[in-house]
């Protein structure tokens, strides 16, 4: 293995996990990442703090900042990867010169002492990684043997969902692929490899789009004719499903707080040929400004949420998130329920998910809200784990205006 893949996956690592750069986006751009950088990044990230645990021990003293980080990623390989030893220690400690000798000898010290059985005696939030507020949550919210089994299946590595483009694709043809599989949802399916080096990716046979988005769209009753706003819309997946189920009759209207986003969904509505999609770009707690209230079919608001469902994919929300987070989002999160509400007719349905597991943020907020406006009832909601799909953990809850 050359020192070099290494040194790429370390930068990365000191990317996300000092300067808060997103995991997705600082592989994405990197073009000589490799399938070895991806494992190495992703699978110290799910395993960092009983990775931090497991060299701790072994020191008097606790560095921080980057120093910490390659301890972290070298005690990966060692401990739960088929590496070489001698290479992982060898490389680390060169890595390590950049900081002085006699933080080299430091680090090449700490990894010889480096064991499999120092982990057998972490706790569970240790072991998964998981901060121990957020392992209490979730016994508090879906009791022990259910949270113990969100942290454990946080440490799978996800697989990319997909959804059939119609106009040039069905079902059938998809699962007679090599590598194509179907998933749990109707009509989705998972690939076995890099889905952009296929040739049904580049010719926009399908989309890429989690099994929970497309749940989520599923269950609303869209029908051709209607008309339905995506609130929160980018990069515009759902928007995109929602087109593909009105069949070129009706209109959605996808809305993006910010006008680059925006930008996203109109490119993608461009790229797999939907035409009844029109865009604007608005903050949601304001769309009755810019829209007519009442005018909607439907209402799909996937709302900004701590995200706690997508640490498969998403794993360096474990180390940066709070408890004062998870309160900061739950008011926006109501704003924009309320402000989507004046959007929906009479007999319209209003749909709120998000790809979180945390009661205050799912149908804690779906309860309240229906005690604020009891012209609406509850028609459907649904907690998804993280274990119940390849994918992510969720939640929906479908409303209708009486």
């Amino acid at each position: 293995m050359a020192v070099k893949e290494r040194k790429l996956a370390y930068e990365s690592l000191v990317k996300i996990m000092i300067e808060g750069k997103y995991s997705n986006l600082v592989l994405r751009f990197n073009r000589e990442n490799t399938p070895f950088v991806t494992q190495l990044v992703y699978g110290t990230l799910r395993n960092y703090r009983l990775l931090r645990y497991s060299w701790s021990q072994k020191v008097s003293r606790q560095p921080a900042g980057k120093l910490a980080v390659l301890l972290d990623m070298a005690a990966y390989e060692l401990l739960m990867m088929d590496s070489p030893d001698y290479a992982v220690i060898d490389e680390a400690v060169d890595i390590a010169h950049d900081f002085g000798k006699s933080q080299a000898g430091f680090v090449n010290g700490v990894l010889r002492k480096l064991s499999p059985e120092d982990l057998k005696t972490a706790d569970p939030a240790i072991r998964t990684s998981h901060p121990d507020w957020l392992w209490a949550l979730w016994k508090a919210h879906y009791g022990e043997e259910v949270g113990m089994r969100i942290m454990e299946a946080d440490l799978d590595e996800p697989k990319v969902g997909l959804r059939i483009n119609r106009k040039l694709m069905n079902a059938e043809q998809l699962s007679r692929m090599k590598g194509f599989t179907p998933a749990t949802v109707a009509g989705a399916f998972y690939y076995d490899g890099n889905i952009l080096e296929t040739e049904v990716y580049r010719r926009n046979q399908v989309i890429i789009q989690s099994e929970s988005s497309q749940e989520v769209v599923r269950a609303m009753d869209i029908q051709p004719g209607m008309r339905v706003l995506d609130l929160c819309a980018a990069p515009g997946s759902k928007s995109l499903q929602i087109a593909e189920q009105l069949n070129g009759k009706g209109e959605v209207v996808a809305n993006e707080l910010y006008e680059s986003r925006t930008q996203l969904i109109r490119e993608n509505a461009i790229r797999y040929g939907y035409e009844n999609i029109r865009t604007i770009s608005a903050d949601g707690r304001e769309i009755a400004m810019r829209l007519e209230p009442g005018s909607f079919d439907a209402v799909l608001l996937d709302a900004p949420c701590s995200g706690l469902g997508t640490l498969k994919h998403k794993p360096e929300i474990k180390i940066r998130i709070t408890p004062e987070d998870l309160d900061d989002i739950i008011a926006l999160q109501k704003e924009l329920l309320d402000e989507a509400a004046l959007m929906v007719r009479k007999g319209g349905e209003l749909m709120y998910s998000t790809c979180t597991l945390n009661r205050k943020e799912n149908d804690r907020q779906v309860e309240s809200f229906l005690k604020d406006h009891p012209d609406f009832r509850l028609k459907l909601n649904k907690t998804v784990y993280p274990f119940d799909y390849q994918s992510d953990g969720f939640f929906y809850g479908l409303m209708v205006r009486e």
